[in-house]
């Protein structure tokens, strides 16, 4: 085996590979000898066919496959033991497979097109300053914290007439030009409508002030543009929806409008659990705590985007962008284009750049993350699913079980993996930087 790399300049090279009949022999002749024994030729048992037969009917694709298993092999092992640092995967652009006689245990020749990692230089110590927010809890912020509570745990209770914020149930029909019922019409006689997401004014106000068994005829397409909105009014996949009239009466059945729940102790056990907390004053500790502990989060997060814009800034090194964009257009699943690409590449030329500082940092500070980082990053990420639909006291159970449903979907777990990398060094950037802490208004912040 014989592999030569040959520099083309500071970030491209070529690899020029030989392999030849003393490198394949050995395993072309126990593929031969395994082939043999399964081979099935009408005429001979299984096994006993004659060797020559066997190499005259496979012997050129035997040879072609193990020579590319070898290639395959040589390659990665070469670009390891040698310690050259690709980016992307090798790129065949010559071989001699077309022009040799496979008959006559010839020598095979490759060459491969590399692109290579720059040389990064990144200066990171107490001399870089940035800043660290810390956000004040106002008053404003816990009023808008209680609203956000009594909100998601209202509910729709039962009212004598209807308003805008008003749920109105009842029979939902089509209609003939003459107002009557069409036959064979679509009828849904369990309909929901949220009278605030009616599209068209004026059919609004018809939908305001009503009783129970009022009735409403209306143009069902004006007030709903939308066919995913018409289907599930009228119980109807969208697929199957067909409107022969857009003409629909609508008879009242029950009107419920939406009311704030109460700030007592009902509302605390929902959200906290049962009497954890069973005072105003607590329930404003909580608050507090809990704004205070999201600012936190949303500072760290603008400190981490901060420090990942100083790292970019330093990372003015080149990359072998002509061997990238054929490398992305020949892996690519689907045609990519020049046009395309063009656009797409200055986004997947940063993401590579990313990539390549934070390798910096980890190979030279021996970062890694354990197991249990993982799991710990994949509770976090379940309890922030948990949260979505207002669930704040899940049991810990629950969140181990949920992260093992996480982890145990690969890709999943590889994003969580990354994330966990990124978080390392970024952390260990903050941890080499002098921060600078700067009070500042939620108003304020949110402005950057």
């Amino acid at each position: 085996m014989n592999i030569t790399k040959t520099d083309l300049d500071a970030l491209n090279a070529i690899l020029n590979v030989k392999i030849e009949k003393a490198d394949y022999e050995e395993k072309v002749e126990k593929a031969m000898k395994d082939l043999r024994k399964k081979a099935s030729i009408k005429g001979f048992r299984p096994g006993m066919v004659p060797a020559g037969l066997v190499k005259k009917m496979y012997g050129k694709n035997v040879l072609i496959d193990e020579v590319n298993k070898i290639l395959s092999d040589s390659l990665w092992n070469y670009v390891v033991e040698n310690k050259v640092s690709i980016l992307g995967e090798p790129l065949a652009t010559e071989n001699n497979l077309d022009k040799i006689d496979l008959d006559s245990e010839p020598t095979f020749e490759f060459t491969f097109e590399i692109g290579l990692s720059p040389e990064i230089d990144i200066t990171i110590d107490k001399k870089v300053k940035l800043p660290l927010y810390s956000l004040s809890v106002d008053k404003e912020s816990i009023d808008n914290f209680k609203t956000y509570y009594t909100r998601n745990y209202g509910s729709y209770m039962p009212t004598d007439q209807s308003e805008e914020k008003s749920m109105l149930k009842g029979r939902m029909a089509q209609l003939n030009d003459d107002g009557k019922e069409t036959e064979d019409g679509i009828v849904n006689e369990e309909s929901k409508m949220l009278v605030s997401v009616i599209k068209d004014e004026e059919i609004k106000k018809q939908f305001i002030g009503l009783t129970v068994n009022q009735y409403v005829s209306f143009d069902i397409k004006k007030a709903f543009p939308n066919d995913d909105e018409i289907a599930g009014l009228l119980n109807q996949k969208k697929q199957d929806l067909v409107l022969t009239t857009n003409n629909f009466g609508f008879t009242v059945k029950e009107v419920t409008s939406f009311v704030d729940a109460e700030i007592n102790q009902e509302l605390w056990d929902k959200i906290y659990g049962k009497d954890v907390v069973t005072s105003e004053e607590q329930f404003l500790e909580k608050i507090t705590t809990e704004i205070s502990e999201s600012y936190k989060a949303e500072s760290e997060y603008k400190l981490k985007a901060d420090i990942r814009s100083q790292l970019m800034a330093q990372a003015t090194f080149e990359l072998p962008n002509d061997f990238l964009k054929k490398w992305l257009k020949k892996t690519s699943e689907k045609e990519l284009t020049d046009e395309v690409l063009e656009k797409e590449y200055p986004a997947f030329q940063e993401d590579i750049k990313w990539q390549l500082v934070k390798e910096k940092f980890i190979k030279e500070n021996d970062l890694k993350i354990s197991e249990e980082e993982v799991t710990e990053l994949a509770k976090q990420v379940a309890m922030a699913q948990f949260r979505q639909y207002g669930m704040n006291n899940v049991p810990e159970e629950y969140l181990d079980e949920m992260a093992k449903r996480i982890l145990s979907n690969e890709k999943e777990k590889k994003r969580i993996e990354e994330k966990k990398v990124e978080d390392k060094v970024l952390e260990f950037v903050k941890e080499s930087i002098n921060l600078e802490i700067k009070e500042i208004t939620p108003e304020e912040f949110r402005k950057l």
